[in-house]
């Protein structure tokens, strides 16, 4: 069976070998690349936590700025694994969305004598830093990478839907859905769709697509890898 994977290194290859190790066949070909900031001029001296909504951000910190000594509050356990594997210590995750995110702000965090600062991508589906000011607290926000559609359907992926070989398709996040449905579009192949299976990390991921395109669109209860394998049958 093959599944193709949307999603921009590194992250592509730990999925490969999490689909290889489940006897699929994985085919990476990913529909965004993701382009870090050259410089990231944020003081840090009044803040009380770094927050990240994604492993690029993580990354893309790393890339411009060394300090890992705050706590980093992380929106799942790959942005965690991420933070970790940089070198931060203090590292918490909400294990789910933007909105566990935020509720776990609230729940370790003091609005008015912690300030936060979101270390984010150009494009967000959610506003964690509005929400959490709405709740109280003090949030700065700096854009510190870009995840950038390519120009064309990467050749591999418009030739297993051509020949209608694709059996699934994993979109790890609502940029890369909605990227992939208009290169798909652009191809002229968003016909041949409707024997492949999307599944999406989560509903905002999943309402980038096109789901009259597909056979079925189905959606990971939680917004992790572990779930949107077994929802296409691959249980850990």
């Amino acid at each position: 069976m093959k599944v193709l994977i949307t999603r921009s290194e590194p992250g592509a290859s730990r999925t490969a070998e999490q689909l290889t190790r489940r006897g699929a066949e994985p085919v990476i070909a990913p529909i965004l690349r993701v382009e870090f900031a050259d410089e990231i001029e944020v003081g840090l001296s009044r803040i009380s936590a770094l927050l990240f909504t994604s492993p690029n951000g993580v990354r893309a910190w790393l890339s411009g700025r060394s300090e890992t000594d705050l706590p980093a509050f992380c929106v799942g356990d790959a942005t965690a694994a991420a933070a970790l594997e940089a070198g931060f210590s203090k590292v918490r995750s909400a294990g789910g969305d933007a909105n566990d995110l935020i509720a776990l702000c609230e729940a370790r965090l003091v609005p008015g004598r912690h300030r936060l600062l979101h270390l984010r991508g150009a494009h967000t589906a959610h506003d964690v830093a509005g929400a959490l000011q709405a709740r109280g607290f003090e949030v700065d926000e700096a854009v510190i990478y870009e995840a950038v559609a390519k120009d064309q359907l990467p050749k591999k992926a418009a030739q297993l839907i051509r020949q209608r070989e694709l059996a699934v398709a994993l979109f790890h996040s609502q940029r890369a859905a909605v990227a992939f449905t208009a290169l798909v579009e652009d191809a002229d192949l968003s016909d041949h769709l409707n024997t492949v299976i999307a599944v999406a990390i989560s509903q905002a991921a999943a309402n980038g697509l096109v789901r009259s395109d597909w056979a079925a669109v189905k959606v990971a209860e939680t917004p992790n890898e572990n779930d949107m394998l077994g929802r296409i049958g691959f249980d850990l």
